[in-house]
């Protein structure tokens, strides 16, 4: 079993957390990947640290696997890191034991220091192939594939990654594929037929956590564990559970000599209220919470706020779109008379789903229909896709949406909720190879999901 700790874009994050993380994970990594971008940041100038073989030294077999961003300075302009303890993938294919880990580095869509056409990038691949005939493959590259995980703001809201790294994967199915980049989709993976692909990319504002993932693969029946972490867990206690509560807030809290929730009471509000930026609002919700913890249980900040929902029995309905808003894939709902909960779900046909959910909301005409938000957007997004898919049946039904002056105090009483009393991984996933042998377990809040490989 190979153990590897994987990282991307750690563009505004203290470097000292990776120190920590490799110091304090339960099983030590035998390898460190990193997939791009802000390479400059672990060896500058200014220091003769370089921090990616420093880290490499943390993990069993010394090594930091490496490709750069497409913010990245090239080489022989870019960092130099230790050759002893670092591999640059796209230069130099890595071994361990079955593994051949192979890299791209760089990006194909829009500005940045290091790109490459599609047709550099095939070529590219093509010649690391070479390096797996004998071995496993585990791609390391900073650009996704295209269509997975791939959609970036800077851009205008579409997929920028590779098609020739996609075509690639589906070439020669590397049962793992690492990439960064795109950084809303980091933190998360996508399961294919063959393997798995996870975005590791970090956000860059100066208080966004990073973004880690530890992942387990089993090159013997190539099976594969991971499971994301960001580094708010890192910080030592609970306090990073509270209502906006950071990093620079919990250094707030530690020269007050406050440590724990538990040490957020009635008497200390004067000194709470004292700190930047808090209030009686923050501390309400940090005592709020903090008794949450201690009684294992929801607190509702308001009970009056949930008035409205006794007496007129709606019925509650949140939808999800994709990122561009022009197709809807699930609608749950709640009627409060029924006491029923329904979800509508069908990722590739949205008029089926249209039509399931038109004929409900008909037989659910005399609820008044409710959803949580400050616009109208839910009701607006429907009727848009109600209209292009030409169903009509139950339209008449969302004219009541949000306009009930209570909506909004519903708002303040779901914000309490039961965070767990310790730090597990915020999604963990286990998988092999085989489909066939699928399964599907959920807690809250982890999921896993497991595959095998057939003989």
């Amino acid at each position: 079993m190979t153990h590897i700790l994987a990282v991307s874009d750690w563009r505004s994050q203290p470097i000292d957390d990776l120190y920590t993380i490799l110091e304090t994970v339960e099983i030590t990594p035998d390898l460190l990947l990193y997939a791009g971008d802000d390479l400059s940041r672990f060896k500058n100038a200014d220091s003769d640290t370089d921090h990616l073989a420093e880290l490499a030294r943390l993990t069993k077999h010394q090594q930091s696997l490496y490709v750069r961003g497409n913010d990245d300075l090239p080489p022989p302009t870019g960092p130099q890191f230790d050759a002893e303890f670092t591999t640059d993938l796209h230069r130099t294919p890595y071994t361990h034991e079955d593994l051949v880990f192979i890299g791209q580095e760089g990006s194909t869509q829009g500005p940045g220091l290091i790109t490459y056409t599609e047709d550099e990038v095939q070529r590219h691949l093509s010649e690391q192939r070479t390096a797996c005939e004998d071995g496993t493959p585990i791609l390391v590259t900073h650009t996704p594939p295209f269509g997975i995980l791939d959609i970036g703001k800077r851009f205008g809201q579409q997929h920028i990654g590779s098609k020739a790294v996609r075509s690639f994967l589906d070439d020669i199915q590397p049962p793992v594929t690492v990439c960064g980049h795109c950084h809303q989709f980091g933190g998360r993976a996508e399961l294919l037929e063959y393997g798995t692909v996870i975005n590791i990319a970090s956000h860059d504002g100066l208080d966004d956590p990073g973004r880690y993932a530890l992942i387990s693969i089993d090159a013997s029946n190539e099976s594969i564990e991971y499971e994301f972490y960001d580094t708010r867990n890192l910080l030592g206690s609970r306090l990073t559970d509270l209502v906006q509560v950071g990093r620079n807030r919990v250094e707030q809290f530690s020269e007050l000599g406050i440590t724990t929730p538990d040490e957020i009471t009635e008497k200390r509000r004067a000194e709470l209220e004292a700190l930047p930026g808090a209030s009686s609002w923050h501390v309400d919700r940090w005592i709020a919470h903090r008794q949450a913890f201690e009684n294992d249980e929801v607190v509702i900040l308001n009970e009056s706020t949930f008035d409205i929902l006794h007496d007129t029995n709606p019925l509650l309905l949140d939808i999800e779109t994709d990122l561009q808003q022009d197709r809807i894939w699930l609608v749950g709902t709640y009627s409060y008379q029924n006491d029923a909960y329904r979800q509508f779900f069908d990722p590739d046909d949205e008029s089926a789903l249209l039509q399931e959910l038109s004929e409900y909301l008909e037989d659910h005409g005399s609820e008044p229909i409710i959803y949580h938000g400050g616009n109208y957007f839910d009701e607006q997004c429907l009727r848009r896709r109600f209209e292009e898919h030409g169903i009509t049946k139950g339209v008449n039904h969302l004219k009541m949406s949000t306009r009930n002056e209570g909506v909004k105090g519903i708002a303040v009483a779901l914000r309490s909720r039961v965070p767990s009393k310790s730090h597990p991984p915020i999604s963990r996933c286990k998988r092999s190879r085989n489909p066939r042998e699928q399964r599907i377990r959920r807690t809250t809040p982890l999921f896993r999901v497991v595959t095998r490989k057939s003989a």
